[in-house]
């Protein structure tokens, strides 16, 4: 496995060598003027959550585990917006590559026909069945109950994270990342005001507690749905779509979005139900488990998100230069990012290792949650530059349309190793909270490995979408 990685890293270098200097800065600038928003915009995306947990954590642990579950199964169900979003940034960077922003209009158009359909599907699953699914997992009563009430507002809402992920992957698809960085920049301004407002009962605002925080953060979403759409039909520079004209439905097109956009969606699902499962199993280890949990979670994402950034601008890149028949740019752009991420995860990883604690209580002061984050802490800071390499040529290669075998790779890594593992490791041999990360550590490991062996071989440079 070691020599295959280096092998792989070997090859990315000598790879930049057939590119004359000027060829590589043009393709660094682009790169980065792609990649800077998107990381600008996962950052408050992540806020929205973070912020979320820091209010609602001077609640204490029952509400830090209820808010946080509640989050995670609201997420398990709108991963398939963002499967959605895979494919339409897909199809839509292939298009404009191909110089036809016609075809990339109709793509847009039945992208946001899907969108309102899976939203429907996303509510009633979420309203009706979301608390029950949280006691199935073991949350005591109080927990459930709250992390229920959050999911039914959070999924009848759920047009609006639609919106935005599908909305957002258009504009992606076009080149255009700075729009959805400045939506998301506002409506974390109104989340802020919003949970301080209806959490604690301050600007004239009913005290909810932490439940509203959901009202918070579907009212925020709300209004960048709103913003979203403004643009796509009156400010984008790239791909404006008519606001009159045909808008029926094309099943043609829509073949197209899910043949792309269901292995990604399907990823994302199974992915997310491995983590509910792997959740579940530290559900059951107790309220100061779960909560090292949510909080290591949470602070993970400081260090994955510049590399998912960087997978955006690559699956951007990629299927831009794949539409105007630039193989070896498309294979540049992902190597590029593969080394721009990589290097930021590493250099966040020794942070997360050297001051895990400090870290852990800028969440909590609760002496236990600390000591069991501060683990958790230590094996993610070893894994980053295996995630770095799952994420971003993961991304790359759904940008060139091959989902399916990023599909296959995240189904065998998630439930052989992650819940496997970490049922073995965590469970049957008795290590608790630490051994159930084994798994994960386990998971991105191979992940890694498999997906840098599939880029290699290069089928993805001859799909046709």
């Amino acid at each position: 496995m070691f020599i295959t990685i280096f092998a792989h890293w070997r090859e990315r270098l000598n790879f930049f060598r057939k590119f004359a200097p000027g060829e590589t800065i043009s393709l660094n600038r682009q790169l980065f003027s792609l990649a800077w928003p998107s990381l600008i915009e996962n950052l408050l995306q992540t806020m929205l959550g973070v912020v979320d947990l820091i209010f609602v954590g001077k609640l204490g642990a029952d509400a830090i585990a209820g808010i946080g579950l509640g989050n995670q199964l609201m997420f398990t169900l709108v991963v398939a917006f963002m499967g959605l979003g895979v494919g339409t940034t897909a199809l839509v960077a292939r298009a404009i590559g191909a110089q036809n922003p016609h075809d990339a209009q109709r793509i847009a158009k039945q992208s946001l026909w899907l969108t309102a359909a899976l939203s429907f599907a996303i509510a009633v699953l979420g309203a009706l069945f979301g608390e029950s699914v949280l006691h199935l997992m073991g949350a005591t009563p109080p927990v459930a109950a709250l992390g229920g009430q959050f999911l039914k507002i959070t999924a009848l809402f759920s047009i609006f994270i639609g919106v935005m992920f599908v909305g957002g992957g258009i504009l992606r698809g076009a080149g255009d990342t700075r729009t959805p960085m400045l939506i998301t920049a506002f409506i974390n301004g109104v989340n802020i005001v919003l949970d301080y407002g209806l959490i604690f009962g301050n600007f004239g605002l009913p005290q909810m507690g932490a439940i509203g925080s959901a009202y918070a953060t579907t009212t925020a979403r709300g209004v960048g749905a709103i913003l979203i759409l403004y643009a796509l039909f009156y400010r984008n520079r790239a791909l404006v779509l008519p606001r009159h004209g045909a808008w029926k439905i094309s099943l043609s097109i829509i073949r197209r979005i899910l043949h792309i956009g269901l292995p990604a969606a399907g990823e994302n699902i199974i992915f997310q139900l491995g983590l509910l499962v792997f959740s579940a199993m530290i559900v059951g280890l107790g309220t100061a488990d779960i909560a090292a949990m949510n909080v290591s979670f949470s602070i993970m994402t400081f260090s994955i998100l510049p590399a998912f950034a960087f997978g955006i601008a690559a699956t951007t890149m990629v299927g831009q230069s794949l539409g105007a028949e630039n193989v070896p740019r498309a294979e540049a752009s992902a190597r590029q990012a593969l080394k721009s991420g990589t290097m930021w995860m590493c250099a966040m990883g020794v942070l997360f290792i050297v001051a895990r604690e400090p870290l852990m209580r800028l969440y909590t002061t609760e002496a236990e949650v600390v000591a069991l984050g501060s683990v958790l802490l230590i094996l993610i800071g070893l894994m980053q530059p295996f995630q770095a390499t799952a994420i971003i040529l993961g991304s790359a290669l759904r940008g060139a349309g091959d989902t399916r075998a990023t599909l296959l790779i995240s189904t065998l890594s998630t439930w052989g190793l992650r819940v496997g593992l970490g049922y073995v490791f965590g469970i049957a041999f008795g290590l608790g909270l630490t051994g159930i990360w084994l798994g994960w550590c386990a998971d991105f490991f191979v992940r890694a490995l498999l997906i840098a062996l599939r880029f290699r071989r290069g089928k993805w440079k001859t799909l046709r979408v």
